[in-house]
């Protein structure tokens, strides 16, 4: 069946991309279409949790596929993609950043069921390509941008005094003034 080819599909796919610790699984129902050949449904999730040294981190993805009746040699997907990523330091670490976030996307295609295992090979393809296209655009934009602000902060943090810290230090220049000009004055009377 189509559902179980699937799953032997992801499962090298979530193995290449993820390891061993990761889990995937895919599920199919019938399309709301009437009829043989009215087309499909489903959902592929990727599951990879990683424990590292205390913090807990994970990827979630889930990428529900509907896939449309035959027509001339093509098939119409539907795929509607969220990622969910959350990256969590251990608690050693007070100055660490905790990120978490999600992305959801939705994306058309139209491929040629050329082959036997078509379904499998288009539905395959189609999730690489957008998790791909995801996992870029998380890290160029979100994580990248998270990266930069952070540092930005820090750097404003440590690279000098505050305004705060600055009124102060101004304040106490001008009192010791203040008391170094009567000690002046007293001991030239």
């Amino acid at each position: 069946s189509i559902e179980l080819d699937l799953n032997v599909a992801f499962d090298k796919y979530r193995e290449m991309y993820f390891g061993k610790s990761s889990v995937s699984s895919v599920y199919l129902w019938d399309g709301s279409g009437v009829g043989e050949g009215s087309g499909f449904a489903g959902c592929v999730c990727i599951v990879n949790q990683i424990d590292d040294e205390g913090g807990q981190s994970y990827w979630n993805s889930k990428h529900f596929v509907d896939a449309g009746s035959p027509s001339g040699g093509s098939c119409k997907y539907t795929l509607t993609s969220t990622i969910m990523l959350c990256i969590s330091p251990d608690d050693d670490h007070k100055s660490s950043t905790y990120i978490s976030g999600s992305l959801v996307r939705q994306n058309q295609r139209e491929f040629r069921l050329t082959e036997e295992k078509g379904h499998i090979v288009n539905i395959g393809k189609f999730v690489e390509d957008v998790e791909s296209e995801m996992r870029s655009e998380i890290d160029n934009v979100y994580i990248q941008r998270t990266k930069n602000v952070v540092q930005m902060v820090r750097t404003e943090r440590s690279s000098g005094p505050t305004q705060g810290q600055q009124h102060t230090k101004v304040l106490n220049e001008a009192v010791l003034a203040m008391a170094m000009s009567r000690k002046a004055k007293v001991a030239n009377k």
